[in-house]
Formats: C-alpha cells, structure tokens, sequence
C-alpha cells in the first residue's frame, strides 16, 4: 500500500465530513426531537412507529365521530323528554276532562288544548340535526311524521357510525315502538286520525250491517256472553232461545228495564230487542269473537253513557235449559247468578289486532291508541270534543301505555350515551398508550443527544488540529 500526502489527506477529509455527518444528524434529532429520522436510521421501529399513527390517526376521527354520535343521541333524549312533557300535560287534562263537574263546553276548551300538544309533539318528533331528521331511517331527508294525517313515512332503519375498532353505535331512533303504524293495503287511504266511531266502505268485509254494529264499542269493556254448552253459535240470524222469556237490565241505581224476548230468537233478534227496550241504559251488538272459517257469535252489551258497564245487571227469567239459551245473558254478581263476563279487550269489539280486519283501522282500536303516540292523544281529544267520558278516562291508560314506551326508548338512549362515553374513556386510555410507545420507539433523549453532540464536537475539533498540524510540515520533515 503506497501512502502519499494525497491518501491522508483524502482520511482525514473522510473522517471529518463523517463527524460532521453525525453530528448533523444529532443537530436534527436534537431541534426536531426525533430519534428516528428515516427508515434507515431504525428500520424495525420505523415499522412500529408507521402502525402507532396510524392507530393515533384513527382515534382522531373516532374523537369526531362520537362527538357526532353524541350530539344526535343527546338531541334524541332532549326529544323524548319534551314528548314525555307534553304526555304528562296530555293526562292532565284527560283526568281534568273525565271529572263530572265539567261541561261539554269545558271538554270543548281541553280539546282544543290537546289538539295544540298534538301540534307540537309532531314538531319535536320531526326534530332536524344538522339537516336530517333524527326520528327518521334511511329516509333522513323526509319528516318521519305527516302532519295532515299522522302517518309515518320514513323507515324503521337504524344508522351506526363506529366509535372504536370494535364497536358501533345508533345515531338515529325510528322509535318503531310509539310512532310508526303505517296503514297498507287496501285501506292505505285511511288516516291514523281517524274520526270518532269511524265507519268503513260498505265494500268490506264483514258485512256492512256488522262493521257499524263494531264501531260504537266501549272503550272501558263490556259484558261478553259466554258460549253455549252446545258450542259455538256459528250463525246469528238461526234460533237462540227456544222458549224466550225476559231481561230485567239495570244499570247502577237507575229503574230496572224488562225486555221481552220471543220464543225461537235469534242472536240478532235479542240484540234488536235491547236495543229498541233498554236503549236508555245500554246497547247490545253481536259481534264473531272466532274467524270467518270457524265463526263463534256472542252478544256484546255495553253502558250508556260508556265507562260504565261492570254496573250493568241482568236477571234472566226464562224456561231455557240450565247454560243455554237466554241463561247465557244473566250478569248479577250479587246474587251469584253469573253468566256473562265483563271484558275490556273483546276480539271483534274493541281490540282488534288483526290489519287484515276492517276494523283494526277504527277510532276505537284500543291496539292502536295505545302503540301510537299521536293517536293516544287524538282519542283524548275526539273523546274531549263528543263529550265522551268512557272515552276521556280510557285515553289516561292509553297515555300511561304510551308513556311506558317512550320511558323505554328513552333508558335505550342514555345506553347509547353511556356506551359512548365508557368508549370515549377507553380511546383516551388506548391513545395515550400508543402515544408512549410511539415515542419510545421514535423520541429522542435529549440528553443523550446534546451529550453525543459535544462527544462529535470533541473529536471533530480533535480532527481539525490534527490535520492542521499533520500538513504544516513537509517531506523533508519526515526524511530528517
């Protein structure tokens, strides 16, 4: 190996601009505070650290999108509880309505009140967020609720926005559970707000005669014949009573009514026959609490005014077998002689839960006054305006059914809201760690650095007096 002037010299430079290079290196890690500038300098952390910002990235739009998650879910509970409100104030005046000191005109005034909750609860349940409607679907363009007929017409989808890397959560509330019948086929026309005692076309089915004798059911309950020990009576026109007799029908302290019922009576003919004596006090239908392939006629009787049938009394006097024939009507709890039973959800009178039945759709569908929010309180207020007591009391038990449900899907709400912050706390936890481990892996000591920096500092200047020295002298120097 030939050592010249020119090969120390090329060292020395080497060696200078590598100390140079190192402590360049430390001068940035030093200023920017990173260890690991490029994948070259760690090339096992650098794929460590990538993995840790990206996590610390998508905890970040996790941030926002609970931030937004929060913020539907809140104006969703603020909802609820306005609606909840506005029920307790609904029962209010129902309760106020029911009482006997009050006037039609009095009822008159509380309607009018109602039918101004009624507004106002469709405005909160068609409540917008940022542009789209909380109580909606997918459909969160269009107002869930139709403010001419109260029907629902958005979806009963639900949306989710993901809060972590394992979990999502609802931002939207259908609230299929208190506001979302929706009327399909044939009677699709028909409104929710439907008018006191609705009548359906006379196109339907059942017969027109029994649809009108269906609608004018007690809210309350009625007294329900109980079927014969010869079995279901399969139709009303064929002969009841074999020997006939009379009904003495009473009705809490008022005078006793006697009906006369003719041998060989039908179902209908008795039904006709208290209608025309005893209409003061009650009013009988004949109502098929079975199906149109097995059909089981009873008569139905109900109070005037409603509310009042548990204090309907009938006697019976007829030579009819024993569980036969005008027996079957007998309803005196006093004196033991019991036939009749007083119900308040009777199949085919007053709780239909059938769509396909005409009557499903009906003012008086106890199934649907108490699932559906704005149809609770418009029973309340038809019953306020037609100075229906029966009906004003019976709107407080479908208020309270209604309430339930919102009382519900309220706890459904904070859950949402508790999930988001347990998750809230969990991404703060899980951030903070990766934070750590990313800085280990990608911070610098600075202490360490500064020490490494005057280190190269030391052997740099070292060099420069070295090299400086080293080409003072010449070759004769060296053959000396």
């Amino acid at each position: 190996m030939k050592v010249t002037t020119g090969f120390f010299y090329r060292t020395f430079l080497g060696d200078i601009n590598k100390q140079i290079e190192e402590m360049f290196k430390a001068q940035r890690q030093l200023a920017t505070g990173k260890r690991v500038l490029s994948p070259s300098d760690d090339p096992v952390a650098i794929s460590r650290i990538a993995k840790y910002k990206s996590e610390i990235s998508a905890l970040d739009e996790y941030k926002r999108v609970m931030d937004t998650a929060k913020i539907y879910n809140s104006a969703t509970e603020k909802a609820i509880d306005d609606l909840k409100r506005m029920l307790i104030k609904a029962k209010q005046y129902a309760v106020q309505g029911s009482t006997d000191t009050l006037s039609p005109t009095d009822r008159l005034a509380i309607a009018r009140e109602i039918d101004t909750l009624i507004q106002r609860s469709i405005d909160t349940i068609n409540t917008k967020v940022s542009g789209r409607y909380i109580f909606a679907g997918f459909k969160a363009d269009t107002a869930p609720v139709n403010a001419q007929n109260g029907l629902y017409q958005s979806d009963t989808n639900l949306q989710y926005l993901d809060i972590s890397f394992f979990l999502d959560v609802a931002v939207n509330l259908p609230a299929t559970e208190f506001f979302t019948y929706t009327a399909t086929g044939e009677l699709a026309s028909l409104k929710i707000l439907t008018p006191y005692n609705q009548t359906v076309s006379a196109n339907s089915s059942p017969p027109p005669d029994e649809i009108l004798q269906l609608h004018d059911a007690d809210p309350l309950g009625a007294l329900l014949m109980s079927q014969s020990s010869g079995g279901a009576v399969t139709d009303p026109v064929n002969s009841f009573t074999t020997n006939g007799g009379t009904l003495t029908i009473r009705l809490g302290d008022n005078q006793a009514v006697n009906v006369t019922i003719s041998a060989n009576a039908s179902l209908n003919d008795i039904r006709d026959a208290i209608n025309n004596q005893a209409s003061q006090y009650v009013k009988a239908w004949v109502v098929n609490v079975g199906t149109s392939t097995s059909p089981d006629y009873r008569l139905v009787i109900g109070s005037i005014p409603n509310g009042k049938s548990d204090m309907i009394r009938i006697d019976v006097t007829t030579t009819d077998a024993p569980n036969s024939g005008l027996n079957l009507l007998a309803y005196n709890p006093e004196s033991g002689n019991v036939s009749m039973s007083f119900q308040e959800n009777i199949n085919g009178y007053n709780y239909i839960s059938d769509p396909a039945d005409p009557n499903y759709y009906s003012f008086n569908n106890n199934y649907l006054n108490e699932n559906y929010y704005l149809r609770a309180l418009h029973f309340l207020k038809v019953a306020l305006e037609n100075n229906d007591q029966g009906r004003i009391q019976k709107a407080v038990a479908y208020i309270d059914k209604i309430a339930d449900k919102l009382f519900k899907q309220q706890s459904l709400i904070g859950a949402r809201l508790n999930k988001i912050e347990t998750i809230t706390d969990y991404n703060l936890e899980i951030e903070t760690n990766t934070k750590v481990a990313l800085s280990n892996d990608q911070d610098a000591d600075a202490i360490k650095v500064i020490s490494e920096l005057n280190r190269r500092m030391s052997v740099l200047q070292a060099l420069r007096t070295t090299l400086t020295d080293f080409f003072r002298n010449n070759l004769f120097d060296f053959l000396r």
